[in-house]
């Protein structure tokens, strides 16, 4: 128990100590600065010889009632000086403070009253340097070394410390002494004489329950990897790399490094070193655990804080001495362990859940952080006896019990993200169903619109009447568009389109796009170039041309003056698309939303119509097909959009003109609101080697400039279209004219009707129906 209650500033240099005893794995007591009381001193009074009278038992020599206690031994005394030398008047504690002496000797008198004369002296712990033990009896003195470098030699190394066979014949007694050197601090030195038989049983005990441990901690970080690799879960890599440093730092107070390379033990900057690593990544564990990054306001900002503080204090630790290394470090260890477990507590109070078992998780460490502060704080005084103490093989157990709750949070982690992703895919789902049951639905009023809009058209009067009607009709122009758009995302994010890879000409695309867009540009005011491309691509020339009319038209739209310019480059095994404008351009914020569905900025100068889906369906199609999109933009200078496809090399050395249609070829040029028709027809022309134009109206196509050979569109673009009925006459004179439509559905004269499944017959008849017009035509001109 506390004897009082600590008040703010005396809690600190407690704080301090306690975690300074935990850091360097040494006794609380000794780890406490020069200036604390010297030790309590027992009164003298003659100790008791030490009566061997089992061999199953193990009997302690560092107790009062049968030693001296520890006495400062000033230098130039050597051990073998020691039996002349022992104290007659006077004991000494338990407690030796190495900061101030660096050797202590302890006598005690051994009576052997067993029929064995084989026994082990055992001294715990490898903070101490080389301990002598020297023995006198009726034949003389011997000196034994305990030594790290002598293993497998006359020194026997065990899980917590070392021994040396010594020879005690039955019915004799002897003096023993034994000496301790160590720098600063040490552990409790609890040492004991056991007989052969029973240290070779205790031994076997303690390293079975030593390695059974580390195998059980060393099987857990390896699972913990593989997690990592399986799930991308970056939480259980930095809980494997924690738990595997804190095992090193473990095992760099047990056997090991003296079993394997004779360490002396000193702290050196390797030592400190793991302790910040070890500290950095039980860090990055509960950030990344936590969800903690840049805008979780000030947890982020106290992590990054902790982490610089680790890093400066493992720099330091190279320059400082080891007093000053102890006091940075247990600042650091509670500048850490204050940042994760307040962080943690915030987020059990906001979210509960699996939070809880995570706090648990870091309990066994508070657990031992307060059995520090008792031990410190609690009633003073020298023991009468050294214990065994374990720690060396709790302390892995305490971890694997950290371990197996820090993995239990984890598998609840993951359970609950996996329900809200379930959950994210099943609306998702559910979206895409209602997008798909309704689509009908929706269609059908938006084409009744359009029809109803046509029939009104004759009964409109006077100027404000035909801009009112004008605003009206290209408001359902814009609703239709969006409806389409829609329909398209929705697609393309359940999986319906699947691409069709197939070598694309990037010449006869920009020249479709080119006849497309030239009249929209010009109405703007803005030139449009198209850069002569001799290049193929590997790629689906229907989704790519889409891509590439979502951008064009995004382009003409936020241009205002200057031009647009499509292009493409030759990067390696690439071809880099450019379509590049002069418009208003996007700042650093606007850029990272821009592929977000409905994004649109608040600070454009200009507003334009749209929906904000264009660059949705770019980004959804990129993905689909593997072209990265990239994109370079500075506010009032314009922008630049890079669609990078694999090439496959030129066409023809002598196409470096802008293609041309071959007049031999009918032209077919066509204009739907259904672009998933279009799309379908326009695929199937593609196949059949067919020159084809694709305009977004009947006005637009009709003012392209030469008629095509074949014009096609579906029955909702024949409505909307400002055309008369004198007007659609001359065109389908002039051109083989086809709507797709549903049966009894009243044309134009000489329009030809197609079903709306558009079968390739038909297609096929088209166009021998504009070819046979067109020989015609040759036939009429050519002289007899």
């Amino acid at each position: 128990m506390i004897r009082k209650a600590l008040c703010l500033p005396e809690f600190y240099p407690v704080l301090i100590t306690c975690l300074a005893a935990l850091l360097t794995g040494f006794s609380p007591v000794q780890a406490m600065s020069p200036d604390s009381p010297e030790p309590e001193v027992q009164s003298f009074s003659p100790f008791s010889p030490i009566e061997l009278t089992k061999t199953d038992t193990r009997y302690p020599l560092a107790s009062l009632n049968y030693s001296s206690g520890f006495l400062p031994i000033p230098e130039g005394l050597t051990l073998e000086n020691a039996p002349d030398l022992s104290p007659q008047n006077q004991a000494f504690g338990l407690t030796p403070d190495f900061g101030k002496h660096s050797r202590y000797w302890l006598y005690t008198h051994i009576v052997n009253n067993t029929e064995n004369s084989d026994w082990v002296l055992h001294i715990s712990n490898f903070g101490f340097q080389q301990p002598r033990v020297l023995i006198r009896g009726s034949d003389g003195q011997v000196v034994h070394t305990f030594r790290n470098s002598d293993y497998p030699g006359s020194t026997d190394i065990n899980t917590i410390g070392r021994a040396v066979d010594v020879k005690q014949r039955a019915g004799e007694s002897y003096l023993m002494v034994v000496e301790l050197k160590a720098r600063f601090v040490a552990w409790y030195p609890y040492m004991a004489l056991i007989s052969d038989r029973q240290y070779e049983i205790w031994k076997t005990q303690m390293d079975y329950a030593f390695k059974i441990a580390i195998g059980i901690i060393l099987g857990l970080i390896l699972l913990g990897f593989i997690c990592w690799l399986l799930t991308a879960e970056i939480a259980f890599f930095w809980a494997s790399l924690s738990s595997l440093l804190m095992l090193f730092y473990y095992l760099e107070h047990s056997s090991i490094p003296a079993v394997l390379w004779q360490s002396t033990y000193d702290k050196t900057a390797l030592f400190w070193v793991l302790m910040s690593s070890t500290l950095f990544s039980q860090l990055a564990f509960a950030a990344s655990f936590l969800q903690v990054n840049r805008n979780s306001g000030r947890w982020y900002h106290a992590f990054a804080a902790a982490a610089l503080i680790t890093v400066v204090i493992s720099i330091a630790s190279t320059m400082a001495s080891f007093r000053t290394n102890m006091l940075l470090y247990a600042f650091n260890y509670a500048i850490a362990w204050m940042v994760i477990l307040s962080s943690g507590v915030a987020k059990v109070h906001a979210e509960g859940r699996y939070y809880t078992i995570y706090i648990l998780g870091w309990l066994p460490l508070i657990l031992s952080m307060l059995q520090v502060i008792v031990t410190t704080q609690g009633p003073k005084g020298s023991p009468q006896e050294v214990t065994v103490s374990y720690k060396m093989i709790h302390v892995l157990y305490v971890q694997i019990l950290h371990m197996l709750v820090h993995a239990a949070a984890l598998i609840l982690r993951i359970r609950a993200l996996r329900e809200e992703k379930l959950k994210t895919e099943y609306i998702s789902q559910a979206k895409s169903r209602f997008i798909a049951q309704s689509s009908h639905d929706l269609s059908q009023p938006i084409n009744s619109m359009s029809i109803f809009l046509e029939h009104l058209k004759p009964h409109v009067h006077g100027l404000d009447g035909k801009k009112i009607f004008n605003r009206l009709k290209n408001t359902h122009r814009q609703m239709s568009e969006s409806f389409h758009s829609i329909m398209d995302l929705s697609k393309l994010e359940s999986g319906g389109i699947k691409p069709d890879l197939k070598p694309v000409s990037l010449a006869d695309l920009f020249s479709r796009l080119q006849h497309e867009y030239r009249m929209l540009a010009t109405d703007k005011g803005i030139q449009l170039t198209f850069h002569p491309c001799s290049l193929q691509v590997f790629s689906d020339p229907v989704l790519l041309e889409r891509m590439l009319r979502n951008l064009i038209s995004n382009a003409i739209k936020y241009t205002d003056t200057g031009r647009v310019v499509v292009g493409c480059r030759r990067r390696g095994k690439n071809v880099v698309i450019q379509v590049l404008d002069t418009g208003c351009g996007m700042d650093e914020e606007d850029q990272k939303h821009v592929f977000d569905i409905y994004h649109r900025s608040v600070k454009d100068p200009v507003q334009v119509d749209g929906s904000g889906i264009g660059l949705s369906i770019v980004r959804h199609i990129s993905e689909l097909l593997n072209h990265p999109v990239k994109m370079i933009s500075a506010p009032g200078k314009g922008s630049c959009f890079k669609i990078c496809a694999p090439r496959l090399g030129q066409v023809s050395s002598n196409q470096r003109e802008p293609l041309r249609l071959d007049e031999s070829q009918p032209v077919v040029a066509l204009a739907f609101q259904d672009n998933e028709l279009r799309d379908a027809i326009l695929e199937r022309l593609h196949k059949w080697r067919c020159p084809v134009l694709t305009f977004s109206s009947v006005e637009t196509a009709c003012q392209s400039g030469a008629p095509p050979s074949v014009l096609l569109c579906d029955y909702p673009s024949l409505r909307s279209a400002s055309l008369s009925s004198k007007e659609t006459g001359v065109l389908a004179r002039e051109t083989v004219a086809a709507c797709v439509c549903d049966p009894d559905t009243s044309l134009p004269d000489n329009w030809i009707a197609l079903s709306t499944a558009v079968l390739p017959s038909q297609l096929r008849a088209l166009l021998n129906l504009a070819a046979r017009r067109r020989q015609a035509q040759q036939e009429l001109h050519t002289p007899a």
